[in-house]
């Protein structure tokens, strides 16, 4: 009988041995199944948030644009805080008062381009040259050009650039582009504005564009995005 028991009690220790190896080979693929499926999950939901930023940024800017008199000029930290209140949880913020933060996780960038037509010539070229109007690129260097005629950043500008490019010549600290410089500087053509956007200006008109990057690295367990910063831009 005793001998009955004894080989019962070491049954039981093999029994439990077996189920705690059991379960270590299979917390071996499901950790980084979970580990996998949490990563994707808030990749995406980062991923909308970025996209509706970017949107958000832009309807701004239309606003400020339609209606000079709203005060919303987006190169103010006031008006900035509220493209970083919508960055919540991105890493954009610097402090509780939700001021950009230029070393953080996130940039904003702002763009207006315009394509020069005999307005930006005449308004930027004083006095006019003999012989003009009419206007073209050899009395007006960027005449026909996509051009920069606004910048902000709200941000980490450093660690990011826009797609379309950036302005080789001066941004005035409310964000614009002198006349002179749209009409005459080449550092400020958007070379590469037509072929990101899918946009085709007429002389005279402009696009605004907003773009975010987003650095989503702390969501990466075990390197399963191979790009983590996600990016969204929105054009108006």
């Amino acid at each position: 009988m005793q001998t009955t028991l004894c080989r019962k009690q070491l049954q039981n220790r093999g029994q439990r041995g077996n189920t705690i190896l059991e379960f270590a080979l299979v917390m071996v693929f499901l950790v980084p199944m979970f580990a996998g499926a949490f990563t994707i999950g808030m990749a995406l939901a980062k991923g909308i948030q970025v996209s509706n930023v970017a949107r958000d940024a832009v309807v701004l800017m239309v606003r400020a644009v339609t209606d000079p008199n709203s005060g919303l000029d987006l190169s103010q930290p006031q008006n900035q805080r509220i493209i970083v209140r919508a960055a919540s949880g991105l890493g954009m913020n610097a402090d509780a008062q939700q001021n950009p933060d230029p070393n953080g996780k996130s940039v904003v960038i702002l763009s207006k381009v315009v394509k020069v037509g005999p307005a930006e010539c005449s308004i930027g070229i004083t006095p006019a040259p003999s012989g003009a109007p009419p206007w073209n690129a050899g009395n007006c260097p960027n005449y026909g050009q996509y051009v920069f005629a606004y910048r902000v950043v709200i941000g980490n500008g450093s660690r990011w650039s826009s797609s379309i490019g950036n302005p080789g010549g001066a941004v005035q600290t409310d964000g614009t582009i002198s006349a002179s410089d749209i009409a005459t500087n080449g550092g400020d053509i958007a070379v590469n504005f037509p072929t990101v956007t899918g946009m085709t200006l007429t002389p005279g008109t402009f696009g605004l564009v907003s773009e975010m990057y987003s650095d989503v690295s702390f969501l990466n367990f075990f390197s399963i995005l191979g790009n983590p910063t996600l990016y969204a831009r929105s054009i108006s």
